[in-house]
């Protein structure tokens, strides 16, 4: 490989993907404009990408930002070098996945009838016949998406094993899913580690909220990063996930089943009805559960005129946790918790405390006014903290790599 800068964000926030080699296909839809930003959460991701483009997404991006964005000079047309063989065809060193993303109905439709006319489609063809992973992410008009020629297309290429991830449907367009669900659906096909395949493992993301009135509320700074990331680490392991998720900036990843909630009671009653009715082997309570609400809310919005205080009555939430064994016995528990200000020793013996006090199997802590550790930033780092006295250390790095240490150790238990 060359040093071209761009190499340097290789494994930047994951090694999920490191040393595999992902073709990135585009074709001539608008959403070409996002191949860069899916091509460099790749990179960052440990992925080395190739990409190949048609004359008509050349129209609409040039390849000397896809250049840019991978380091490697697009493929715009096949030549006397014999592109896709050398990197799709029956070659020692191969590329690990085909990505067309986006996927035109044209160009799908040409894929599914075995036509390779474009540089796109004829690595399409080599790869293919040489068992290499498709997954294609279509993008169009949604008139286009729900033409039944293209829906049938679709439908045949997924009975020759070929994986869609199907897109949003809004604004009357089906557009390409987020650059995380596309990094999921990737992680999904690459992912050799399906160490948790049949287990069913809940998480609650996020924070919740306290109504004082029907506008203002109690919350905190919880993104619902951490579980995010948690989940993604779960679904590529190959679990069954399923999603409590608050109030948060992040979006659930593709694959995962997602219960919208609010308040801790809200979280508290959907948490409690999934453990009832769903054999569930691990429970990871990774959401910022509001500790007090008020006594009274108002029913109607709290006048701010002729008053300067106000003075309010707050009363304990529902802990969640504490109900979770007696519902679920064999569920392995995992709470997490988080501090601000305490040494290594109180963390410690905070985190030990809470665990005994919740039954909990094991408990993840950490002090989110330390360097990197926040609710809003990328980095985390935990103390795991188990029953049985042992304890463990994931030191400072992304969310993502925290948390497919921290599922590492949890996995190792069951």
């Amino acid at each position: 490989m060359n040093g071209h800068p761009s190499f340097d964000i290789l494994g930047s926030e994951s090694r999920i993907f490191e040393g595999k080699h992902i073709i990135l296909g585009i074709s001539g839809s608008v959403a070409a404009v996002r191949a860069p930003d899916i091509a460099r959460k790749l990179m960052r991701l440990g992925a080395w990408v190739h990409p190949v483009m048609t004359k008509a997404a050349c129209e609409l991006i040039s390849p000397d930002l896809m250049e840019w964005a991978t380091g490697f000079k697009p493929i715009t047309a096949l030549t006397g070098a014999i592109e896709h063989v050398n990197l799709a065809g029956n070659v020692p060193v191969r590329a690990d996945l085909i990505l067309i993303a986006p996927a035109t109905a044209n160009t799908i439709s040409k894929i599914a009838c075995g036509i390779d006319d474009t540089p796109v489609t004829t690595f399409v063809t080599t790869g293919f016949g040489e068992g290499i992973p498709l997954l294609i992410v279509p993008a169009m008009h949604q008139s286009m998406y729900d033409h039944p020629i293209v829906r049938d297309n679709i439908k045949k290429l997924e009975g020759y094993g070929v994986s869609f991830l199907h897109p949003r449907e809004e604004e009357g367009k089906a557009k390409i899913p987020s650059v995380e669900d596309i990094a999921q659906a990737v992680e999904n096909i690459l992912g050799s580690d399906k160490s948790l395949e049949g287990k069913r493992v809940l998480i609650t993301a996020g924070r919740t909220v306290e109504y004082l009135d029907p506008i203002r509320v109690i919350t905190n700074n919880s993104t619902g990063k951490m579980g995010m990331a948690l989940a993604r680490a779960a679904l590529r392991r190959g679990a069954e996930v399923i999603l409590v998720y608050g109030k948060g900036t992040e979006q659930p990843p593709a694959g995962a089943q997602v219960y919208r909630v609010s308040t801790s009671l809200e979280m508290k009653d959907q948490v409690e009805s999934l453990l009832r009715n769903h054999l569930t082997d691990i429970f990871i309570a990774a959401a910022a559960v509001g500790d007090w609400k008020p006594k009274d809310p108002s029913p109607g919005k709290i006048s701010t005129h002729g008053s300067e205080n106000l003075l309010l009555e707050l009363v304990p939430t529902p802990k969640i946790l504490d109900g979770v064994k007696k519902i679920s016995p064999h569920t392995f528990v995992v709470a997490f918790r988080a501090q601000a200000g305490l040494s290594d020793d109180e963390l410690f013996q905070d985190g030990t405390r809470r665990m005994e006090k919740a039954g909990a199997d094991m408990i993840a802590v950490n002090d989110t006014l330390r360097v990197g550790e926040g609710f809003e930033g990328d980095t985390n780092a935990l103390l795991v903290l188990e029953s049985n006295g042992e304890h463990h250390k994931i030191t400072l790095g992304s969310k993502s790599e925290v948390a497919d240490k921290l599922l590492a150790i949890i996995q190792e238990k069951l």
